[in-house]
């Protein structure tokens, strides 16, 4: 920790406040070393500023795959029946105060400002890491907006997690798979440990999609706090596409079917993947569970999700980026995502195979990350310019087929110049989003 005579910086503008997180160590360029797992500093932090965390109601979803995308099920729901509903979320994918919302709208730089004025100096002289930060300011800005409730995404993790200070209504742990096995472990079961964290003594645990080995654990952990489990293979999930435009590169609407109280209902949305079938089961029994206090109507359910993909929430999950383009990010960074990503691309109505364009950092050029991605008879790869990112060196001994995008931007440009009307899939890091969507705008002012 810094002497007592150590130099703070003072916060003025919104830009003061970006240029001090710049400065701190990221999961982009640090990876998970830059998370400082652990609890001590926030709790005392968050004691600093009268434990906000504990003012407001909250739902807490952590799990390997499909947190956030249960994450903004579940904020779109509560805000469809009119209750004011918090969305903590990571990572953002071009702005920090995306990572902070009340119904949909995040919160504004001079909000951000205003924290940074108010605590800057503790910030600081406590030598927070920027996932800690964000964390905090999310309970701060939700209790000072007096939200009804708040949905917290965990980040790495869960029992380590900044996020794992509250005591939620509902604890959600969407699925476990083999992601930052460095931290969590290197088995599903050991991973699973560590996500169980979240449960918390007496709370309901919702269990989404995952393998037996790392269910085994959770229901054990759950039973041992005297949580009890609610598995969404209950609800009996199901997905089917209806048919749509073809030309518009995907079928317009999918159907989820879930079965709940013995009652099979349909729930139409433009949410495309199937593996959301999971995700809409985990919120259903989250909303239920938690109905005592924050009751929601199954019509206000349906009626969220209906045109969910437009809500903001999504981006990044089998994105469509513009329109006219039948193009699309997916941020596919573990196996199981990959997979199911895959899955998703199988049931489209597209007459061609897509181009693949993807980005990886290094700890994720692994054989099962890069082999399924052999299928695909066209796939190009992009260096970010971090020092985490992985060169096409690490990937090609596991996906032969794939080249290198040219080498500057103009001639990337004059390359997706020729693609407009094919089926484009970006994937891969979700800092890989921010430079698609830089193309992209270059393109369409082109035009």
């Amino acid at each position: 920790m810094p002497s007592s005579n150590a130099r703070f910086r003072i916060f003025t503008s919104p830009e003061d406040v970006r240029l001090y997180l710049d400065s701190l160590p990221s999961f982009q360029v640090h990876g998970a070393i830059a998370a400082k797992l652990g609890l001590d500093r926030i709790r005392t932090f968050c004691d600093t500023m009268g434990n906000p965390q504990q003012k407001v109601p909250c739902i807490h979803v952590a799990g390997t795959n499909g947190k956030g995308s249960v994450s903004a099920i579940l904020a779109l729901v509560y805000e469809q029946e009119g209750f004011t509903c918090g969305l903590y979320s990571s990572p953002h994918l071009e702005h920090v105060t995306e990572r902070i919302r009340i119904c949909r709208n995040s919160i504004p730089e001079k909000e951000l400002l205003r924290f940074f004025n108010t605590f800057g100096h503790h910030i600081q002289q406590m030598q927070l890491s920027y996932f800690e930060i964000t964390t905090a300011a999310a309970f701060w800005w939700f209790a000072d907006q007096g939200v009804d409730l708040a949905i917290l995404e965990t980040g790495l993790g869960g029992r380590l997690d900044a996020t794992n200070i509250v005591d939620p209504l509902v604890s959600v742990i969407t699925s476990i798979g083999h992601d930052h096995q460095n931290f969590l472990g290197r088995t599903l079961p050991e991973i699973a440990r560590e996500k169980g964290g979240i449960i918390k003594p007496g709370r309901p645990l919702v269990l989404g999609n995952m393998p037996e080995s790392a269910r085994r654990v959770l229901v054990d952990m759950a039973r041992r706090s005297g949580s009890p489990v609610h598995d969404v293979r209950s609800l009996s999930p199901n997905h089917r596409y209806e048919a749509g435009d073809a030309d518009a590169g995907a079928s317009a609407l999918s159907v989820y079917r879930i079965r709940v109280d013995g009652v099979t209902r349909h729930i139409r949305s433009d949410l495309q993947a199937p593996v959301h079938r999971w995700n809409i089961a985990a919120a259903r029994l989250a909303v239920q569970l938690a109905s005592g206090r924050f009751a929601v109507s199954d019509e206000m359910f349906s009626s969220a999700l209906r045109h969910a993909g437009r809500s903001g929430l999504f981006r990044g999950r089998l994105e469509p980026l513009a329109p006219g383009l039948p193009w699309y990010f997916d941020g596919a960074h573990n196996p199981q995502a990959v997979k199911e990503l895959i899955l998703a691309i199988k049931k489209q109505d597209w007459r061609t195979s897509p181009v693949m364009v993807m980005s990886l950092m290094k700890d994720k050029a692994q054989k099962k990350m890069l082999e399924p991605f052999s299928v695909f008879q066209k796939n190009y790869y992009y260096r970010l310019e971090t020092e985490r990112a992985a060169d096409i060196a690490l990937i090609t001994p596991y996906l032969a087929n794939i080249q290198s995008l040219p080498p500057n931007e103009d001639e990337i440009l004059g390359f997706f110049n020729g693609l407009t009307k094919e089926v484009v899939i970006f994937t891969g890091s979700f800092y890989f989003y921010g430079v698609v969507k830089r193309w992209i705008s270059r393109i369409i002012k082109a035009d």
